[in-house]
């Protein structure tokens, strides 16, 4: 798809003009993504810079290395003595550089600890890489025994989300990993998606690791989804397409869902991976008794579901028909809800993995989208209430909420509207059907288990709803 800003801001003369207009200038390339399926060290050749000496630090540290990070660790500098010339500290050869920065905020508990934050972060950010990854450590807010040290750790999320969009502009990114005590043990999958690749337009944004869903056996990183099968509703193209393809990949054999007219782009997809494909219209009444019995009797169960159908219809409340409100959300709340509640009592299998496409629409609202972002709201409310209930069983809950994805419903749009919607986040582009991809197939991993109850957005630090 065309970005006529980018195009215009190559020349310096449209540039000039492009900035004069108070318009962002776009990256000028293309984030980092991956490519394929993980290797099993997906880290390897990468660098990075860790301070922090708590146990969650030394899981953390422990298990970058194990992907394959070069990590140096480091104590944390008084600002006065950090070379601000050259952005280093002492300790650190001059004009050293670094794929990643590492801190470990989980023992800070007074105001004035912050400064900490400071003392690491002033004479190094600037010698991050370009597509560098920042993560911060955290525990939650709402388990510390002092109001103080409750708010030392919700500040570290107004930290990273003004850090990613100071450095959004190298294509870099800045994460919050909040670890509740005792999960220290869970932390490996969430680090190397976090600092990979595969979270290229996720910044700014909280993971939190948690004990509530039973922690399953396995934690592989090559090929982790290998034996498990996974549903995928809306899978003939786009974004759904996307996701059943990075399924594929790490190994899940396929159970593809889509209206009829989607059948040709469901067999492109079997016929690269296993699985078979169920071409139905989830408005109809007995649609998630026919997935239930294709689960049923070809499979005995389901590892992940994938509720990714969903429809737009746009028009201000006062001009909606109603036919288009019931449309929108019959299909991206109702038809979710049927589906994940036939497979819930019998078929999703231990350890198993619901996850829901929802929008970050529905977080922030959009004009002419009262029905939409009703339905994408409303999903993150059904995943909050489920998570509860099958975390005994292991069973995880969670969605994706995506930002400004470069797909045909946005190539359509009208090119002002277009191009707004690719700037107005921190790295001044859309991300790609592939970076929904990336989240959705991290959270259907057996390393997932600690995030429950979670909307992770993928936005690329959006300016709504971030």
């Amino acid at each position: 798809m065309s970005d006529y800003l980018l195009e215009l801001a190559r020349n310096p003369y449209a540039k000039q003009a492009i900035r004069s207009l108070g318009l962002p200038i776009p990256l000028p390339r293309t984030l980092k993504r991956g490519d394929g399926a993980d290797a099993a060290a997906p880290l390897a050749g990468s660098t990075m810079t860790a301070y922090g000496t708590s146990k969650l630090a030394a899981a953390a540290v422990a298990a970058t290395t194990e992907a394959g990070a070069v990590v140096k660790t480091v104590s944390v500098q008084p600002a006065a003595s950090s070379d601000e010339a050259t952005g280093t500290a002492e300790g650190e050869a001059a004009g050293e550089t670094t794929d990643a920065l590492l801190f470990d905020a989980s023992s800070l508990r007074s105001s004035a600890d912050l400064a900490q934050l400071h003392g690491f972060f002033h004479p190094r950010v600037r010698t991050l890489n370009a597509d560098g990854r920042i993560v911060v450590l955290g525990r939650p807010p709402a388990k510390q025994d002092s109001p103080e040290t409750a708010a030392v750790q919700r500040a570290l999320l107004g930290f990273v989300k003004s850090l990613g969009k100071e450095i959004g502009r190298k294509g870099s990114t800045a994460n919050l990993l909040v670890v509740a005590e005792g999960a220290e043990d869970r932390v490996a999958a969430p680090l190397r998606f976090l600092l990979g690749v595969r979270s290229a337009f996720v910044s700014g944004q909280q993971l939190t690791v948690g004990t509530a869903a039973k922690r399953g056996a396995s934690d592989a990183i090559a090929q982790p989804l290998a034996g498990k099968v996974a549903l995928v509703t809306g899978a003939a193209r786009g974004i759904g397409a996307a996701i059943a393809a990075r399924l594929g990949e790490e190994g899940a054999q396929l159970v593809l869902v889509d209206r009829p007219e989607g059948q040709a782009g469901m067999d492109a997809l079997i016929a690269r991976f296993s699985g078979t494909t169920l071409a139905i219209d989830l408005t109809d009444p007995d649609a998630a008794d026919r997935i239930l019995t294709h689960v049923q009797t070809l499979y005995d169960g389901v590892d992940i579901v994938v509720n990714n159908a969903g429809v737009t219809r746009d028009r201000t409340l006062a001009k909606m028909d109603a036919s288009w409100w019931d449309l929108c959300l019959g299909v991206n709340l109702g038809a979710a809800i049927a589906v994940t509640e036939a497979l819930r009592p019998k078929l999703i299998r231990r350890d198993g993995r619901v996850i829901f496409i929802s929008s970050i629409g529905g977080l922030a609202g959009n004009p002419g989208q009262t029905n939409y972002g009703a339905s994408k709201a409303g999903l993150i409310g059904y995943a909050e209430a489920l998570a509860p209930k099958l975390g005994r069983r292991g069973v995880t809950v969670n969605c994706v909420a995506p930002g400004f994805i470069e797909t045909e419903m946005t190539a359509s749009m009208p090119a002002v509207l277009r191009e707004a919607g690719r700037r107005l986040n921190a790295l001044s582009q859309g991300g790609l059907p592939q970076d929904i991809a990336d989240a959705v197939t991290f959270l259907a991993t057996p390393g997932a288990s600690g995030l429950t109850a979670h909307t992770l957005r993928v936005c690329g630090l959006h300016t709504a709803g971030a």
